[in-house]
């Protein structure tokens, strides 16, 4: 499944496995200005593909290295030889062999299998900077929920396209990857920046971002101080999940 969205001179491409007619989990491709940032998941390549053949596609950038973000890499690549290919170099192994995922079967279902992508540079050759005809992208390290996260902060018009280090609402799962304290760092850094617009993996776009990421943060260190409180007060994990959750999700069943 595939929805675009224009939201001014940025193309928002969402993607999704479709099961019943619904989408299963809806991630999002962004293009402005020739910069096409992620790829979204195997399983959608073949349409990305074809609402990339009306705009132009001179280099690409992934925000980190999902199977939901580098899946549709190598189709990319092979329509697009010319341009070049960028992620931070702790992304490049994966990208180059997608095995290092270890993706259990639910993922492999949902998203599909990354194909292995040889010809991807490290932003290190580009200073952390990409620029366009019309914009400059910096490269802001946003790790937490993967290790290789990055964003791009555009200063002019003070765009953030957050790859997944912001993800509305409050979660009741995260990978066994995911660190809570890099997070709430990557988000204070992304709210440092005084984002005016902020494009998530998510495809649901912010205008005005700021009193979200501060009511994100704020609720994420209360929950790290509550851990703390009753860990101290020598729960176990499990009595702490319960106090604080009502007990594990049940995503946890089929994940």
């Amino acid at each position: 499944m595939i929805h675009v969205e224009q939201h001014g001179p940025v193309l928002a491409i969402r993607m999704a496995r479709g099961f019943l007619g619904r989408p299963l989990a809806w991630t999002t491709a962004y293009w402005v200005d020739g910069l096409l940032i992620d790829t979204g998941p195997r399983c959608a390549a073949p349409e990305l593909l074809k609402v990339l053949s009306q705009v132009p596609v001179n280099q690409i950038v992934v925000t980190h290295s999902h199977e939901d973000n580098i899946g549709g890499l190598e189709d990319v690549h092979a329509r697009f030889r010319h341009a070049p290919i960028f992620a931070s170099p702790r992304a490049i192994s994966v990208i180059q062999d997608p095995t290092r995922l270890r993706l259990q079967l639910y993922r492999r279902l949902v998203w599909g299998v990354p194909k292995a992508l040889k010809q991807v540079r490290s932003l290190d050759d580009v200073d952390n900077t990409l620029r366009t005809s019309s914009y400059t992208f910096r490269v802001i390290e946003t790790p937490g929920h993967s290790r290789d996260h990055i964003s791009l902060f555009e200063p002019t018009q003070r765009w953030i396209f957050s790859g997944d280090a912001f993800i509305g609402g409050m979660e009741r799962a995260w990978a066994r990857d995911s660190d809570l304290f890099s997070v709430i760092g990557s988000l204070q850094t992304l709210m440092s920046l005084r984002p005016e617009r902020l494009f998530p993996s998510s495809g649901e776009v912010r205008r005005n971002p700021r009193p979200e990421l501060a009511e994100k943060i704020a609720n994420l260190q209360r929950l790290s101080k509550e851990v703390s409180r009753l860990e101290a007060a020598g729960m176990s994990v499990d009595e702490v999940v319960t106090c604080l959750f009502k007990g594990e999700s049940s995503m946890r069943l089929w994940t």
